[in-house]
């Protein structure tokens, strides 16, 4: 939960309870008025909204204080009265509400359940669903549970889709779609906006880099005189833009980044691709340069950190290392020379159909095919069954050695009669990115020790020397398996003749 958040409250009762941490600023007392809602004296005769009721009077530590200088408290000093008894609460009910703070008085109770780690009013509770509407705000994460702390979470109709990061009373699962344990359980998505409790500013700072690959908006409440308020003024400069919405006690505040919006498909070839008209975003990359004997004048994969000398083995694989050795593009694609994402079957998708698909999804992959054949007996057909066994055999022990949690998925991809073809993608880079980290834990040690166990580089047939490659196109689907993002499957178009 957040850390720095501390109740400033004018305190009318005997004693805090030890619950929780709270800054008293003062302690406050009422007298008069014994008939609740009876005997007003208007302020203005002709202003029957402005009154206060005729004999109560109000007392800080002591000393008689106006109606006025009670509000001048509760703007930037203190965040609530509160009182310590729920009777008399009730028996002030209409005496405060009349002062125009019914939003700031509240019982200890209510402190403790509702308020305990952000400043809770009913009417901010409401901005805010406007606030998300209003900016097309559709998916959020609250990373803190703020909206289950308050009672709001009753009322889902009034907000967007919400997910949440925590431990929660089952009821709550009928307000948030999705409920992660921890921010690393849900970093492969994505949100419109991350909603933040208040923080000490250096703990917002950390939470601001932990979360910046979560969402391009942040949302958080700064309390009127907080230490996070300061913070948020005097760094306007590090947002893109900084829209405040003022609030009982302070203001919503939005902070759009510096969105990177660099955005790249990149196309594997190992020939000259003919493709002089690509959309704007594309690029061309030769896989397997290392080895070429005709250079077409396109990026090549065998620069810095590379594996291009394998590419007749793993095919556009030595093409995927490189990429994500040497590229930190925000949006990242890879499609082939005869084979590109399609929308409408006639046309490559272009950057911004990707980016309006990507708000709603986390990865494009090429659109599946049911077959007869398994996976596996489709590979044992390629490249004969022995092969195919050895191989196999040879994946599974580096998978229970680097990735065991995937040995199910593996066995259940290689019996499926279907998968996502032909190592196709577009997503963010957050999400290219797990996939490297784990696809290359074991890879090249499969394919090493493929190298030592068998001849396989002085085999002349294309259907074996590249069983590598057809088990690693199966492994995209093996790792969708595990992971639980929002799939996008989009047709393949497919040029003859190249």
């Amino acid at each position: 939960m957040a850390k720095g958040y501390v109740p400033r409250i004018l305190l009318c009762g005997a004693a805090w309870r030890e619950d929780m941490a709270v800054e008293v600023v003062g302690r406050i007392a009422f007298t008069g008025s014994p008939e609740r809602g009876e005997n007003y004296l208007f302020a203005k005769a002709e202003d029957l909204a402005a009154y206060v009721p005729k004999d109560l009077r109000i007392f800080l530590d002591g000393a008689e204080i106006s109606a006025d200088n009670l509000r001048g408290l509760l703007d930037g000093k203190a965040d609530y009265i509160v009182f310590e008894n729920a009777d008399e609460f009730c028996g002030r009910y209409n005496d405060l509400s009349s002062l125009k703070i019914a939003d700031r008085f509240i019982t200890a109770e209510t402190l403790l359940t509702q308020a305990r780690h952000n400043f809770y009013s009913p009417t901010n509770m409401r901005t805010l669903a406007d606030i998300l509407r209003d900016n097309k705000l559709a998916r959020v994460l609250d990373l803190d549970g703020l909206f289950a702390e308050t009672d709001y979470f009753l009322k889902p109709d009034l907000f967007p889709t919400v997910d949440a990061v925590g431990n929660f009373a089952p009821i709550h699962d009928n307000f948030y779609r999705r409920i992660y344990p921890t921010l690393d359980a849900c970093r492969l998505k994505t949100y419109d906006a991350v909603l933040i409790a208040e923080r000490a500013p250096a703990d917002f700072l950390n939470t601001l880099i932990d979360t910046d690959d979560v969402a391009d908006n942040i949302l958080t409440f700064a309390r009127r005189g907080s230490e996070l308020e300061g913070w948020l003024a005097a760094n306007e400069n590090a947002f893109a833009e900084v829209v405040r919405y003022n609030v009982v006690n302070g203001d919503w505040v939005l902070l759009k980044k510096r969105v990177r919006a660099d955005f790249c498909v990149w196309v594997v070839t190992h020939k000259d691709a003919k493709l002089d008209a690509l959309p704007d975003g594309y690029r061309i990359i030769h896989a397997g340069h290392a080895q070429a004997e005709e250079d077409f004048g396109y990026i090549g994969d065998d620069t810095g950190d590379n594996i291009s000398g394998l590419n007749p083995y793993i095919n556009e694989v030595t093409a995927h290392y490189w990429l994500w050795k040497h590229t930190n593009h925000a949006i990242i694609g890879l499609n082939h020379y005869r084979r590109f994402f399609t929308t409408d079957g006639k046309t490559f998708l272009t950057e911004a159909e990707a980016r309006s698909i990507l708000r709603d999804y986390d990865i494009i992959v090429a659109e599946n095919v049911m077959t007869g054949l398994s996976v596996s007996c489709w590979q044992k057909f390629m490249s004969g069954g022995d092969l195919e066994r050895f191989v196999a055999g040879i994946f599974r022990k580096h998978l229970a050695l680097k990735q065991p949690d995937y040995l199910d998925a593996f066995e259940r991809v290689a019996n499926a009669h279907t998968g996502f073809q032909y190592e196709m993608f577009l997503t963010r880079r957050k999400v290219f990115a797990a996939y490297c980290d784990w696809l290359f834990s074991f890879l090249l040690d499969v394919t090493e020790e493929i190298f030592a166990k068998t001849n396989i580089r002085q085999i002349t047939n294309p259907r074996k020397y590249r069983v590598i490659s057809f088990f690693a196109e199966r492994l995209l689907t093996v790792w969708l398996w595990q992971n639980p993002l929002r799939i996008k499957r989009l047709p393949v178009l497919f040029r003859e003749g190249i």
